[in-house]
């Protein structure tokens, strides 16, 4: 197929499409019904026109593609210790490598290195390389094991954790591809956060797509000037709450109002309950929260449709600003008034274990946090040491986690029950068409599915090949490392995620929000092998992980056919970069653990995402879900979750069927209102990321179409790129020991100050320790530590 014979098979396609409205079939089917708003929001910045003969796989992109997952899986593996951890996008690699590109093809001879301009599929094959290296899937049980601070297990090797990296993702691979004709083909499934990455690479490579639909002249910049500008602004913008003003990042907007001062208060740490509780965005919920931070709001706010964002966001804000304060005052599970950090002031954002024996005394008294390691018995496997246990029974948690762990239960049944009930018609066509290997009448109406008729597909057969092959190694990894769990776990594993990957993949697909598997995997394996940590944690990893992988995978895919990129050239990229990520990740991880001084001792750098991993291991493994959700235990109520999360999604489900006929019914998405984010983090973020989509989706959709269609896709990548830039340099600069040490209001000495000091009452920005507070005639610090 040629390039100029595309347009005319898309005229077909539209043809028929229009025949297939006429039919009114989209008034049942919630795919068709979809078709049209997703087009509306992708025709005019995805290129409609293919030239299959485009350069893609050459080693110019082969080399820049290595080059850069090199250098993200050293910068986010590094960056997976932050306290609030953020990842470097490929962005980075998409925006530097164009000048590289252009560099090669101008200064090298013609030949093998140069076979002529930089193309944008080249491009693509770069970024493709590069989003492998944001995040190494796995990572959190390699590091929650080995680290010396957490489980200090000495008996794992490098090169079993490699292959555990390696195992993981590869398994991931091959269920994506058995599972593509469903999250990839249809153009209902348009993955939301893609569509910043298009801009960025179609403004780069100055590609056609499809006139604005207003066909408005009004602005005259090109995407590619705007992108720069943008870039630049937050750029610079980013020092400021990243490194002069870092209480920017999150503001505790109750304490500024109310004040820090309460009423009878006898030491200076002790904040008011109002404070402590709803005020406090790193010690309670962070009730009207505020970021001044892009890193905190991210672009998935520019580019997710505006109800996605409300139920993300909304879900978030009535459960822990709503439902979790209730449940503190109520004191439900008795000793919510009695859970701290500093013996002072409740605490609520916490993802620690606490004492529930009122009977012990000392630092096992009830209320006093117990770490995990408490509960480990070194010597028998990292399995629960049951005298110890014994001694703090009934382990309690905070109000704030019990919501989260609550709200998890009902996402995983209301994905399944919301996903059978919108798109069950249409996954039930697609797979008998896959049995029969026929063509999909619904799917081959998408452009782009069209366009890639030009290019053979890799075979079902050959996805399924390479999943056994990786499930043997699984096996073998499980048999015969300090990784290990029983053999059927393998099995158990896939089955778990053969279930979930399209629930999970669809609403990725259609909203842009990520799930996560992880409270599933623990409450199975947990039940199943009670008190044996580290089985535990190796399915919860493989089995979240593998999901992760599955459904970044498919999105990969998709912004293939957007692009038009050869299967084959996909696929390839994403295994060697694979293998690069893996084997680089794990090696910074070890020299972070193991080599990287007093980075770890910062208040930036408290690897929060690890410590969560470690807490959990001993919740779900060494403790069990029998003893913290089965019956008769403190958090027995939480299994009926499970049921109401099957039910909610019925509800709009009738009331479209029911009341009134309509397609926003199933924007009432049940799983995302209940996809909370885990406490422990700066609880900030969630109104400014609701103003951020309502002004792109709404706002500017509405009044200033020709804008949105020619810029808000652009701004938002060139937003995320250059907050990713200053993040990267600030860091870069933290671990080799500049810091910025003029301390302000706006930078408080945060080693031993909180950000939102203001919520204690006679707290200063600069000085927690004892000889300030020596100095103004007081024995106790902010914090609550003695003089």
């Amino acid at each position: 197929m040629s390039a100029t014979e595309i347009p005319v098979s898309l005229k077909k396609a539209q043809q028929v499409e229009a025949s297939l409205s006429r039919t009114g079939l989209e008034d049942d089917d919630i795919e068709i019904a979809d078709i049209s708003d997703v087009q509306e929001r992708i025709d005019f910045i995805v290129p409609q026109t293919d030239d299959p003969n485009t350069l893609t796989v050459t080693c110019r992109s082969v080399l820049l593609g290595t080059f850069w997952t090199v250098i993200l899986s050293i910068v986010n593996t590094l960056f997976t210790f932050r306290t609030n951890n953020f990842a470097v996008s490929a962005f980075i690699a998409c925006i530097l490598s164009y000048p590289m590109g252009l560099g090669m093809a101008a200064a090298l001879p013609r030949g093998i290195l140069n076979p002529g301009p930089f193309t944008l599929k080249e491009h693509v094959l770069v970024f493709l390389m590069a989003s492998n290296a944001v995040k190494p899937f796995g990572m959190d049980n390699v590091v929650a094991i080995v680290s010396p601070k957490l489980m200090n297990n000495t008996k794992v090797t490098f090169v079993q954790s490699l292959f555990f990296i390696l195992i993981t993702q590869f398994l991931g691979f091959g269920l994506a591809g058995t599972v593509r004709r469903f999250l990839v083909r249809p153009t209902a499934m348009w993955w939301p956060a893609t569509m910043n990455i298009i801009a960025l690479l179609t403004s780069f490579h100055n590609v056609p797509t499809t006139d604005t639909n207003t066909g408005g002249t009004r602005y005259k910049r090109s995407r590619f000037v705007v992108f720069w500008i943008a870039f630049a602004g937050m750029f610079v913008y980013t020092w400021l709450p990243e490194y002069f003003m870092p209480v920017l990042q999150a503001i505790s907007t109750i304490c500024l109002f109310s004040g820090a001062e309460g009423t009878g208060l006898p030491t200076p740490g002790q904040m008011s309950i109002t404070n402590a509780v709803a005020g406090s965005v790193t010690n309670g919920v962070g009730v009207l929260g505020l970021t001044f931070d892009w890193a905190f709001i991210d672009a998935n706010y520019v580019t997710s449709p505006f109800w996605a964002s409300v139920c993300f966001a909304g879900g978030n804000i009535l459960f822990s600003w709503i439902v979790t304060p209730i449940l503190f005052a109520t004191n439900v599970w008795g000793i919510s008034d009695l859970i701290s950090k500093d013996q002072l002031n409740p605490y609520l954002n916490s993802i620690g274990l606490y004492s529930g024996n009122i009977s012990a005394k000392g630092s096992l008294a009830a209320g006093r946090q117990i770490k995990a390691s408490f509960f480990y018995n070194p010597t028998d496997n990292f399995n629960l040491n049951v005298t110890a246990y014994n001694e703090v029974a009934p382990v309690h948690i905070t109000a704030f986690f019990v919501v989260t762990y609550a709200t998890a239960f009902m996402l995983l049944t209301a994905s399944i029950s919301h996903v059978i009930l919108w798109y069950g018609p249409d996954i039930l066509r697609q797979a008998k068409n896959a049995i029969k290997q026929a063509r999909d009448e619904v799917d081959s109406l998408d452009k782009h599915v069209q366009i890639m008729e030009a290019y053979s597909d890799i075979p079902d057969w050959a996805y399924i090949v390479w999943l056994i092959a990786f499930i043997i190694a699984a096996l073998f990894l499980s048999l015969f490392s300090q990784y290990s769990m029983p053999w059927w776990g393998i099995f158990l594993c896939l089955a778990v995620n053969a279930i979930f990957i399209l629930p999970f993949g669809i609403i990725v697909a259609i909203s842009g929000f990520s799930l996560v598997l992880n409270v599933l995997s623990e409450f199975i394996i947990g039940l199943i092998l009670p008190g044996q940590t580290i089985p535990v944690m190796v399915f919860k990893s493989f089995n979240t992980n593998i999901l992760l992988q599955a459904v970044a995978f498919s999105g990969d895919l998709k912004l293939g056919q957007y692009l038009h990129i050869h299967p084959y050239a996909v696929v390839s990229a994403q295994i060697w970069s694979t293998l690069l990520n893996s084997i680089i990740a794990v090696a910074t991880a070890y020299w972070v653990m193991f080599d990287s001084g007093s980075l770890l001792t910062q208040t930036q750098w408290q690897y929060t995402v690890y410590v969560t991993a470690y807490n959990a291991g001993a919740i779900w493994g060494a403790i069990g879900p029998a003893r913290f959700f089965g019956v008769r235990s403190l958090y027995q109520n939480l299994m009926w979750c499970f049921l109401a999360g099957a039910i909610l999604p019925i509800l709009p489900w009738l009331g479209n069927r029911y009341l009134v006929k309509s397609k926003y019914w199933h924007y009432i998405n049940i799983p995302l209102l209940t996809n909370m984010t885990q406490p422990g983090g700066l609880q900030s973020h969630y109104l400014m990321g609701l103003v951020v989509s309502w002004y792109c989706q709404i706002h500017v959709f509405r009044k200033d179409r020709e804008f949105f269609e020619k810029y808000i896709y652009v701004i938002g990548s060139a937003f995320q790129s250059g907050a990713a830039s200053t993040v990267t340099i600030i860091a870069i600069l933290v671990v080799a020991g500049a810091a910025f040490t003029q301390y302000n209001v706006f930078n408080p000495q945060t080693s031993i100050v909180t950000l939102d000091y203001y919520c204690y009452p006679s707290a200063g920005y600069k000085d927690w320790g004892c000889e300030y507070y020596l100095s103004q005639g007081k024995n106790v610090t902010a914090s609550g530590q003695k003089c």
